[in-house]
């Protein structure tokens, strides 16, 4: 199997986050045969975006950091896993991630990563884990993928020999959950909140089809106009249905 974690620390190898992944990957490997590759975002000649939408309304190729992203992109599509991680900075993702996030931003509107499985992990000095250990969940879960698992690190705690035993059950605990999941080829059916995320993009999709026409096209080609959710699901009568209440609400 193959990991991939996406590290957003400007501190690199040597930070708590780095360490956190680290000792992740240490109960990953001793679980079974995986391949664990580490992108840092620092490594990464990645432009500040610029927020023009271009990506959105005429296509990701059209965006000129479009190939600095190219290799992050191929490893997220080889892996069958994908960490993402970043260090609490003012109860936020680093400057990092959010550019990362940022510049991906065409993914909330044509999401490609389904089948694909996801933690999220943070480290911090102090508060700040739940926020940015939701914003990631949601975030990743709205590009696609799955999110099996999360862990959040104390670095004010890490060199104490108390906590590094209570962080190795977490790391063993998150681990098993982890490679569970990846053994899982079956599609998760979807929510509710999924299916009203779905239908409110799909509104937005056929109201704007004249400002993003790449947009509309994409949804048309993959018939996402047409159907209940983004791949072949069987959601329940009322969650289903109460996405088209939302939907019907969004049009009016």
């Amino acid at each position: 199997m193959k990991i991939l974690a996406i590290i957003g620390t400007p501190t690199r190898q040597a930070g708590y986050t780095t360490q956190t992944v680290d000792a992740l990957a240490r109960s990953l490997r001793a679980r079974g045969q995986v391949e664990i590759e580490s992108i840092y975002l620092e490594d990464m000649p990645l432009a500040r975006c610029q927020g023009f939408l271009t990506c959105v309304k005429h296509g990701e190729h059209k965006c000129p950091v479009g190939p600095q992203m190219a290799p992050i992109l191929a490893a997220m599509r080889a892996a069958d896993g994908v960490i993402f991680a970043s260090p609490v900075h003012c109860f936020n993702v680093s400057t990092l991630m959010k550019n990362f996030i940022d510049l991906l931003v065409y993914q909330m509107h044509r999401p490609e990563f389904f089948g694909k499985k996801a933690l999220v992990v943070t480290s911090a000095a102090g508060a700040g884990h739940k926020a940015v250990l939701k914003y990631l969940r949601k975030t990743v879960a709205i590009w696609g993928f799955e999110v099996v698992g999360q862990l959040g690190t104390h670095a004010g705690l890490f060199g104490a020999e108390k906590y590094q035993a209570r962080l190795q059950q977490a790391t063993d605990k998150v681990a098993d959950r982890f490679l569970h999941a990846l053994a899982r080829t079956r599609l998760p059916e979807p929510g509710i909140a999924e299916l009203i995320n779905f239908r409110v993009w799909r509104s937005v999709v056929k109201r704007t089809a004249e400002a993003s026409p790449y947009d509309w096209a994409h949804w048309q080609k993959s018939g996402w106009l047409e159907q209940d959710y983004y791949y072949p699901a069987k959601p329940g009568f009322l969650s289903n249905a109460a996405a088209g209440v939302v939907e019907k609400i969004v049009e009016r």
